[in-house]
């Protein structure tokens, strides 16, 4: 039997020394050696056999002209991986490497086919740098969703309404006024009791991804503007700190109220739309509205959108809050952070002070990485690692063994995600992968390695 892609003389050879692996003994053993991240992309599609000699063949066949990305055969690593399976005095461990040795060399399997499967990418879709979606995650901490219950007269009425909102400072949240506000329609009068009803009752939701998720804080004063003073739809709030997890280890989000925007700059909104687990979406800046205080652009939003932050994607900080759709442009309307900022330095010195005393140490920050700070044990501000550094002190501090048992005593959970070969590597990258979707396990890996 000759299978194209493989050379005749090679043949017997590769059925044998694939006969002679215990793996090949039933589908079970045979779908595990698969579970390793190299051989992974073929492991749903290997054939289902009943005999030992139709598994070989039919692997054999599945595999001789399956490549990885990087032009490596499919083939070829299954033989690699068979034979790091045995031990160096087994007769299997150097016959299998060394047929995937002659295997590589043997003209007749290209290290490459001609129209390589696993590249195909024909419409140019746009693939997604890992350095973006870490400085997403890390500002994507700083922002919350706000539940506000509606009271009128004194009485509170229906379920409320949710937003956005997000640390511009440690313990102060910006979202938009008509979000605390919570009249539907504009005639409504809200008088001071039933807005510090209101304010009062109001939940912040931070790390809220899904139902059941999230970490909740209250709500302490609305800081600036007053029912009377109001000119612009924005709202700063003091947030009541949580002994348990203090807001400093939390962040806060930069602005920049000084950058040029133009038809090419490339705005990113994270957000909680219809009151949802938290979402991102991205668009493009389109001109400055009617009043000067405004910008539109195209990024996609939903009622519950309202107070988030808009964030300009060429370094990651805020350029202006969320506030609605502009329905004349049917575009998407926020209020840049220049204004906002101005008005609370005329009108607010002491709060204006405040916010810039931390967020002038947000400048000049890298590309991609969001000025984000956390409190050591002596209450100084100090820089959050990123999951890049945090990569760098695991691959630092453990060996391989000591990975695991370093997963083994504190995240049982991500242990029992590492599977049979998998390397010192790609172990790390399984614990960072959850750290960016588990905000606690992020806090437990970093306060076990700062040890």
């Amino acid at each position: 039997m000759i299978m194209q892609g493989i050379p005749q003389a090679l043949m017997p050879s590769l059925q044998q020394a694939l006969m002679d692996c215990d793996e090949f003994g039933n589908q079970n053993d045979l779908y595990n050696i698969f579970a390793s991240d190299l051989l992974k992309p073929w492991q749903p599609g290997l054939p289902e056999t009943t005999t030992r000699k139709a598994r070989v063949n039919s692997t054999l066949s599945y595999l001789e002209n399956k490549y990885r990305r990087g032009g490596e055969n499919a083939l070829i690593l299954l033989l690699r991986a068979l034979g790091e399976e045995y031990a160096s005095k087994d007769e299997r461990h150097d016959r299998l490497l060394n047929l995937a040795e002659l295997l590589e060399w043997y003209k007749q399997l290209p290290s490459k086919p001609e129209v390589p499967e696993l590249e195909a990418n024909p419409e140019k879709a746009q693939m997604i740098w890992i350095s973006e979606v870490e400085s997403i995650y890390t500002c994507a901490r700083s922002v919350a969703r706000i539940q506000v219950p509606r009271y009128v007269n004194g009485y509170k009425e229906g379920d409320g309404n949710s937003g956005t909102a997000w640390l511009i400072a440690p313990g102060l949240v910006l979202t938009c006024w008509h979000v605390i506000e919570n009249r539907g329609k504009p005639d409504t009068s809200l008088n001071q009791t039933d807005l510090d009803r209101q304010v009062k009752n109001a939940l912040l939701t931070f790390d809220y991804t899904a139902d059941g998720k999230g970490l909740q804080y209250k709500i302490l004063s609305l800081e600036y503007p007053t029912i009377e003073s109001r000119t612009l739809d924005y709202a700063l709030l003091r947030v009541e700190n949580r002994v348990d997890l203090p807001l400093q280890e939390r962040g806060y989000l930069g602005t920049d109220a000084e950058s040029p925007l133009t038809t090419q700059t490339s705005l990113y909104i994270i957000q909680h739309p219809l009151g949802q687990g938290q979402q991102s979406a991205e668009g493009t800046f389109v001109d400055h509205s009617l009043t000067e205080h405004c910008i539109v652009y195209t990024t996609p939003t939903e009622p519950g959108t309202s107070g988030a932050p808009v964030l300009n994607r060429a370094n990651w900080q805020v350029v202006a809050l969320h506030n609605g759709e502009n329905a004349g442009e049917q575009l998407r309307e926020g209020t840049l952070m220049k204004s906002i900022l101005e008005d609370i330095r005329q009108h607010r010195s002491e709060l204006y002070d405040e916010i810039m005393a931390v967020q002038n140490k947000t400048q000049n920050k890298t590309t991609y990485i969001p000025p984000e700070l956390s409190a050591n044990l002596n209450d100084k501000l100090i820089p959050r690692p990123t999951l890049r550094e945090l990569r760098q002190r695991l691959e630092q501090q453990f060996d391989d063994p000591g990975i695991d048992a370093f997963c083994l005593d504190y995240f049982p959970d991500i242990y029992d995600k590492f599977s049979r070969g998998m390397r010192k590597d790609e172990k790390i990258t399984v614990i960072l992968d959850d750290c960016r979707r588990s905000p606690e396990n992020y806090q437990k890996l970093l306060a076990r390695i700062e040890k």
